[in-house]
């Protein structure tokens, strides 16, 4: 053997290099791979471990974010309780506020059961301001007293459309549709109206009723 070759019977080169075993140990091999398996293992579980730790940080994270969207939507409903007829706008034009002095007369007529009365302030507070939301909406309590379901839905989709960006009064607008609809005898149409109205203000506690009693209604059908 020269220069670490083997020399073939013809006195040739063979083409295969001759290992040295100068320096290697086959158990020190035999060690090493038994190390590099382990050490891959190891990261094998690290990365588990960080993949879990990044799944649970996910989760904390989506469950932060769900209760502060709750938390933004009870303020925005707290402060939309403040819009109230006895409180037009700030910035609403005289004919406006006229506009709701009528319908806020109008209103307390209704709770006195005067409904006469509180038509004929609420059809002036809508001749003042056709935009006033509120007159809508009483109007639609008044048809609904009357027994005048069908008008009384044409007053709350008018309503609606003027409740716009008010998530409290479009809860409320929903849950007397459903009303409505129930006296209607659309059973389903009720449900999803009161569905809306959840969606609208989850605490809303006059549809989330209706929704189980009517539930519990169709189950026993």
């Amino acid at each position: 053997m020269e220069n670490g070759f083997e020399e073939d019977e013809g006195g040739g080169r063979n083409a295969s290099l001759v290992v040295f075993s100068r320096g290697f140990d086959v158990n020190q091999w035999a060690f090493g791979e038994g190390m590099g398996r382990r050490v891959w293992g190891l990261w094998v579980v690290l990365l588990g471990v960080w993949s879990g730790a990044a799944v649970l940080a996910g989760c904390s994270a989506g469950a932060r974010g769900a209760v502060e969207q709750e938390d933004g939507l009870r303020e925005v409903l707290l402060e939309d309780k403040g819009f109230t007829v006895n409180r037009p706008p700030e910035d609403a034009s005289p004919q406006r506020v006229a506009s709701f002095r009528s319908a806020a007369a109008g209103y307390s007529a209704l709770q006195k059961g005067n409904l006469y009365e509180a038509e004929d302030l609420l059809e002036r507070a809508l001749g003042l301001d056709p935009r006033n939301p509120f007159s809508y909406l009483y109007l639609a309590e008044v048809r609904f007293q009357q027994g005048e379901m069908k008008q009384a839905l044409v007053f709350l989709d008018q309503s609606e459309l003027r409740f716009q960006g008010h998530p409290y009064w479009l809860s409320e607008v929903y849950t007397r549709k459903g009303l409505c609809l129930e006296r209607l005898g659309s059973a389903e149409q009720a449900l999803g109206a009161y569905r809306k109205a959840l969606e609208y203000d989850p605490s809303n506690r006059t549809s989330r009723e209706a929704l189980q009693r009517l539930k519990g209604s169709s189950q026993q059908g």
